[in-house]
């Protein structure tokens, strides 16, 4: 059986931790556009169009990945890709949009959204356990500070557990160990044929599920305006898995995932400006602390090389250009 080639070299820390600080900023984006984006549709039947619909705008990437191998995927390839596409690119949607869903009716919409933003501190969890990624003690701090900000951001009110925050929970902890599983991968794979496998298989898993449940008669409901929304979630999700999983492969699992949470503030001031309502001092508290949050779990020497990845490519685009 062939094995295919190693992946070309990761490449700097820098690079990878501008990928992820670039998912962070379109998550942010997506979450504030999904809120409109699904409202009024069969939740299952526009999870599976978006996914299938980014499956399809991938396709480049992946072929693009497929170059650096010189052989077919091995049966242990296609056995991770397939098992990242079901925990990742499919249960986890289905169970969190309709989490959300049950959890808004019932007047816990806010604290499912804190339990999400939990993902970071599983991730972390399981990059130490699993990858045997290093434990700082910056990471203790970095993670009061990221949930202490989320906290007060979301201003939890009760009730404090629905029906919905089950859901929501079990998909945040699934996308954890997609994330683990991934990050393992990605020593193997590019990022551009992991992103196709977590949304490819996910969508093959998504379109059978449809079939299964009798919803095809959902997506054939869509309205023109909501196949607008379908394809502006789709560009953003396929911009987020892009960058997500091409600097994963150069970033501590720990690290990306704490660095996701920027998403947060971001979707909040969006919503905030959105509404027309004032920011008070306990949320602007908040965004401080989630920002402090992530540079503490960065930490000085990733940002360090980060800096001088950013002047050596200023430096090299003034003197290709002069």
């Amino acid at each position: 059986m062939a094995v295919p080639a190693a992946p070309p070299p990761v490449g700097p820390r820098g690079a990878g931790l501008l990928l992820v600080i670039s998912t962070a900023v379109i998550s942010g984006v997506s979450t504030f556009v999904n809120a409109y984006a699904v409202h009024g549709t069969n939740s299952d039947a526009f999870v599976t169009v978006r996914n299938v619909t980014v499956a399809a705008m991938l396709i480049p990437l992946a072929l693009l990945g497929r170059r650096a191998l010189t052989g077919p995927l091995r049966g242990v390839d296609w056995a991770r890709l397939a098992t990242i596409g079901l925990i990742g690119g499919a249960i986890p949607f289905l169970l969190f949009f309709h989490g959300l869903a049950l959890a808004a009716a019932a007047g816990g919409g806010l604290t499912a959204s804190f339990l999400y933003r939990t993902l970071f501190l599983m991730a972390t969890v399981l990059g130490v356990l699993v990858l045997k990624e290093r434990f700082h003690a910056r990471v203790a701090i970095a993670a009061a500070l990221l949930l202490g900000g989320n906290f007060l951001l979301l201003q939890l009110t009760t009730p404090i557990w629905t029906t919905g925050s089950l859901y929501v929970l079990a998909a945040t902890l699934l996308w954890a160990v997609e994330y683990t599983i991934s990050k393992r991968t990605l020593r193997d794979l590019p990022g551009g044929v992991v992103a196709m496998g977590r949304m490819g298989f996910g969508g093959v898993f998504l379109v059978a599920y449809l079939a299964l449940t009798a919803q095809f008669g959902a997506v054939a409901a869509f309205s023109s305006g909501q196949w607008t929304w379908v394809l502006i979630s789709a560009v953003l999700l396929t911009a987020f898995v892009a960058t997500w999983y091409t600097g994963l492969r150069r970033v501590d699992l720990g690290v990306a995932a704490s660095v996701l949470v920027l998403g947060f503030p971001i979707t909040f001031v969006l919503s905030t400006v959105a509404s027309g309502a004032a920011f008070t001092v306990a949320q602007a508290v908040g965004v401080a602390a989630v920002v402090g949050g992530v540079v503490v779990a960065i930490g000085y020497s990733l940002l360090q090389d980060t800096w001088t990845f950013v002047i050596r490519r200023s430096r090299a685009g003034r003197e290709s250009s002069a």
